[in-house]
């Protein structure tokens, strides 16, 4: 599988990720943006099996814990995994595991959820194939990522085109790709794209 960030410096910031305010308020945000596109297509997140895909510390899967099945969460950055191992431990989750790599080969999730990770992935198309191919059929594919400034030639992120035209590519149907939250941040608010689409 294509995987991981163009850049590898985010092990430096894993020891302090889950006191930033902002991180852990993104995670909350992005949780209830996901279970309303879910309850949108009529999906419950009860018993789901997850890929948490670039999971970091883990902050999505500590508020998808206790509500699904199962979730892998994997990240290419170790630091980051060695919090989210500890995490693990701390609160006995029985249903989570990690690795820093995806080793499945078949369909096998019901949710796919990749958080703040497409834009630094090397190639974006052919990892969100290889991801797709993860879902079992009617399982749904969920990313967030920072939007680009059109006008801007260096501007990081995706504009709702790019997002669009990679998921219908790879087969997902029903995809959907809007601001997913707005949440105060500063003087500013972080508002970045949430693109997703089901597998049929």
């Amino acid at each position: 599988m294509a995987e991981g960030h163009d850049d590898d410096g985010w092990d430096e910031w894993a020891a302090g990720w889950d006191d930033e305010p902002d991180a852990r308020a993104y995670s909350r945000a992005a949780y209830q943006s996901l279970v309303t596109d879910l309850v949108g297509r009529g999906i419950a997140l009860d018993g789901m099996t997850v890929l948490d895909f670039g999971c970091g510390t883990g902050l999505l899967t500590e508020q998808l814990v206790g509500q699904v099945a199962r979730i892998d969460a994997m990240d290419t950055a170790p630091k980051m995994i060695d919090v989210l191992d500890a995490k693990v431990r701390a609160h006995r989750w029985t249903t989570v595991t990690t690795s820093t790599s995806v080793d499945a080969t078949s369909p096998t999730y019901d949710l796919v959820v990749s958080s703040s990770v497409c834009s630094f992935l090397d190639d974006y198309p052919s990892t969100v194939a290889d991801l797709v191919a993860l879902l079992r059929p009617g399982g749904v594919f969920v990313q967030w990522d920072w939007e680009a400034d059109p006008a801007e030639a260096d501007s990081h992120g995706f504009t709702p085109a790019q997002i669009r035209d990679a998921l219908t590519a790879v087969g997902l149907t029903n995809v959907d790709v809007r601001t997913g939250f707005s949440i105060p941040m500063g003087d500013e608010s972080m508002e970045p794209l949430m693109g997703s689409g089901q597998r049929t």
